[in-house]
């Protein structure tokens, strides 16, 4: 593809001087690297190269090439807008189950140059649903032995490098419980960038170290789309959910495979689509059976009896919700993964309570919020929130307005510190609820507060979303 008004290229120029690249030592490095992705092998020398800083536009994939050459020569990412192909940049790039890792990780890189250096810049990202349909088509039928080829120039991996990792995913991960996706996300995002994409090309998960390696970054990846999620980046989320799933896949690692597909779970039904969460959520169960703790079954079985509530099926309900009860009455916190150990009792009353307050049955949602925020440790804030509106919905419902609003008055109180979109549309939930009561003096004060407290309905965080 040549530009009929070309201009030398004089950021790739930079970006070559700055890694110490010769033109012929770059080609050869780009006929390497494309030789081991599993895509087409790309012809090119030090005359390509020339042509390339004059202003010619290589093909898309080759671009992406040169872009991960120079991110392994200097250390660092390097995204396709600093080498001159800012309008190669793919929104869809992250939605695709990629065959090879390397292409995981180029996909990866995209995604996280997306939110760190064009977050303005850039149209914001729609959801697919299809790709959570072709998701779990490829889980459910794919064999279990990954034939991603071994990286071209493979470099050593250590133990400090696996826990250096989950040590800042253990880090991120209390930040989000405690303020609110909004507060991690970004660092996460250049923690990937920074840490783990200038490396992880040259790691092969047939390693044993290599494969802790990929697990680890499989669950750094996951809480980067669910730190967008909770911040109502939805389409970014998903794509980062799809990558942290194909890298658990490559450390195989079910059970982390299941706990992220439990997490696109959660967030299909958030937008509306019910039935895909159902299916999502029973492809984690029938996918992970075997690999997955009773505490990780227990929470599969959970995300599908919340999205069976949306479509009021309140017998399967019921079913799912018993058969996740029995699931996290066998289990045992010494034998979980650490990213499973938030889903207590407390967690599990908290779905009942969700549950009964979609199927209207407000005895039941009242007496599960109750008993959820008597179990809760207060690490767990933001879950807090969600429970506590889920209490003050059930107040409603059963008709103690009094109650119903002294408790939404407390969640809008703690909202002001929590950089969470899903809290406040939880309260957005709430006050829609209120409508048929707004000539209630005491309904009309709490709206008036909320108002002063919360984010105004043009603000990021408290945005209505309309998703594709």
């Amino acid at each position: 593809m040549v530009d009929t008004t070309k201009q030398p290229n004089t950021l790739l120029a930079g970006v070559i001087k700055k890694a110490g690249a010769t033109n012929k030592g770059l080609a050869r490095r780009v006929r390497l690297l494309s030789e081991s992705d599993g895509g087409e092998p790309v012809r090119c020398d030090h005359v390509s190269v020339k042509r390339w800083l004059d202003g010619t536009i290589p093909q898309p994939r080759t671009c992406q090439l040169i872009a991960r050459v120079l991110t392994e020569l200097l250390g660092e990412h390097v995204s396709l807008e600093e080498i001159g192909y800012r309008e190669l940049e793919n929104p869809d790039a992250g939605l695709e189950y990629p065959e090879e890792i390397a292409q995981s990780v180029m996909a990866l890189g995209a995604i996280t140059d997306r939110e760190l250096r064009m977050p303005n810049r850039a149209e914001p990202l729609t959801v697919v649903p299809e790709a959570w349909s072709g998701l779990v088509v490829r889980w459910l039928t794919d064999s279990d032995h990954d034939r991603s080829k071994p990286p071209a120039e493979p470099h050593p991996i250590t133990v400090i490098d696996v826990e250096a990792i989950r040590e800042a995913t253990a880090m991120f991960s209390s930040f989000d419980y405690k303020y609110g996706g909004g507060r991690p996300k970004t660092l996460v995002a250049a923690f990937l960038d920074q840490e783990v994409l200038p490396n992880i090309p040259h790691v092969s998960p047939q390693h044993p170290v290599g494969r802790e390696y990929f697990r680890e970054v499989a669950a750094l990846t996951r809480l980067a789309g669910w730190t967008a999620y909770d911040t109502g980046a939805h389409g970014l989320a998903q794509r980062y959910l799809t990558q942290a799933f194909r890298l658990a896949k490559a450390a195989g690692d079910k059970a982390l495979c299941g706990r992220i597909l439990a997490n696109m779970s959660h967030q299909a039904n958030f937008l509306g689509h019910y039935q895909r969460a159902i299916d999502l959520a029973r492809a984690a169960y029938k996918g992970a059976n075997g690999h997955a703790t009773p505490t990780t079954m227990a929470l599969f079985y959970a995300m599908e009896a919340r999205a069976l509530a949306s479509l009021r099926k309140e017998g399967d309900v019921t079913a799912a919700l018993l058969t996740a009860e029995r699931w996290l009455s066998q289990g045992s916190r010494a034998n979980d993964p650490e990213w499973i150990h938030y889903f207590d009792l407390a967690e599990l009353y908290a779905e009942f309570a969700h549950c009964y307050r979609d199927l209207g049955n407000a005895e039941l949602a009242n007496h599960y919020a109750a008993e959820s925020i008597r179990e809760s440790e207060s690490t767990y804030v933001r879950s807090l929130s969600f429970c506590r509106t889920v209490l003050a919905t059930a107040h409603l419902q059963a008709g103690d307005l009094d109650a119903a609003l002294h408790v939404a008055k407390s969640v809008a109180e703690t909202a002001m510190s929590l950089k969470s979109f899903r809290v406040i549309s939880y309260l957005d939930d709430f006050r829609d609820r209120l409508s048929v009561h707004s000539e209630e003096p005491l309904v009309r004060e709490f709206l008036d507060f909320a108002r002063g407290v919360l984010p105004s309905e043009d603000s990021p965080v408290s945005r209505r979303l309309v998703v594709a």
